[in-house]
This record gives structure tokens, sequence and C-alpha cells, in this order.
């Protein structure tokens, strides 16, 4: 009888911690939705630093000059509208004393077409992503210069000015310079000719 005893408390309390891990499972895993730690984040956090902020921009009016007779179409004039963007130190006034040489950011100039079918072109500038703002230089491709201050007020609203208005001639768009490919190497495939080869044959006999 005894011993029966004996193993009957055992089952039992066996059977008691048993339970008592299945009541608290649930609990436990409602309140481990996720890993824990100082590098966990949740999804909709990530989610959050992933998604760049919306780009923001100014336009100012741009007049186009000189344009050839044969260039006829809006697409040509835009291509031929060149103008270099560099920023400036935050507390800049004016025009730096020459023009920057590095650092420069081509800047797209758009057309834009009124209800009197009338095409005008303007400069697209970027602003400040939050509010704030932000001091620039923009050249012409004859290297003439215009300081302009864009602002981004906290709606996300943008405005620009300019020390003068912006112009400039066509210029015909240069082509990018064709990569260089094999057929194009000339000499340079037999430059090492005369260079021995190291492998694993036997060392050639002097």
């Amino acid at each position: 009888m005894t011993k029966n005893f004996k193993r009957g408390a055992v089952f039992a309390a066996s059977a008691a911690a048993v339970l008592s891990l299945a009541v608290a499972t649930p609990s436990f895993a409602h309140g481990n939705k996720g890993p824990r730690g100082p590098h966990a984040e949740s999804s909709s956090s990530q989610v959050e630093r992933l998604a760049p902020a919306p780009h923001i921009h100014a336009e100012l009016p741009v007049t186009v000059t000189a344009i050839p007779s044969t260039v006829t179409k809006v697409g040509q004039i835009v291509r031929g509208a060149q103008f270099v963007t560099y920023k400036l130190a935050d507390d800049a006034t004016a025009l730096p004393a020459t023009q920057p040489v590095t650092r420069g950011k081509p800047t797209k100039v758009v057309a834009n077409v009124g209800t009197d079918n009338v095409v005008s072109y303007s400069l697209e500038i970027d602003a400040p992503r939050t509010a704030g703002t932000v001091k620039l230089a923009v050249y012409n491709a004859a290297g003439v210069g215009v300081f302009v201050t864009v602002t981004t007020d906290s709606t996300g609203a943008a405005t620009a000015t300019t020390s003068t208005a912006l112009t400039t001639a066509y210029a015909e768009p240069v082509k990018p310079a064709k990569a260089m490919g094999k057929s194009d190497r000339g000499e340079r495939g037999h430059k090492h000719e005369g260079r021995m080869k190291m492998g694993r044959g036997p060392i050639p006999m002097q």
C-alpha cells in the first residue's frame, strides 16, 4: 500500500505541474509577441524608418534664348537649357567669388503648357524636406550665376526667390562618351605577351 500511495502521490504532483504549465502558457505567449531586447523593433516602426520622405520642389521661371531654327521640339529645348546648382553655406548672402568646380548638380528644366498653348519654362529646384531654408548658387551654361534662396514652411509648401531672373542661351547637349569595349582596346590586349605566365608545369630550361 505504501508503494502505491507514493506512486500515486508522484503522479498527482506531476499532473499538477503539467496543468500549471498549461494554464500559464497562454499568458506567456500573449506577452511575448516578438523579439525582445535593445535591438527589437515593431513592424510599424520598421516600415516608417524605411519609407523615404517625399521630395519637395520649388520652381523658378526660366527664359531660353538663341534657340536654333532647327530645334522645334519642346524636349530638345529643355535638354539644351542647362543649369548647374551648388549648395551654399546656411549663412551665405551672395554668390561665391567664382563658380565652384565640385559638388555641382545638374538641375532640370521643365516645360509648362498654358491654357493658351503657350509654352513656358521653369527650373525645378530641390527644397528642404522639412521646414527650413537652403541657399543655392545656380549657373547657366555660360557660367552666369544667380543667388537663390529656397524655403519650405511648416505645411510643406516651398517657395524660392532669386537675385536676378534666370535665363540661358540654348546649348547643344553633349552626348556621353562611349565606353571602351574589348574591340576598342587596341594594343592593350597584347601588352603583357612577353611576361612569363606562372603555371604548374616545369620551369623552362635556360
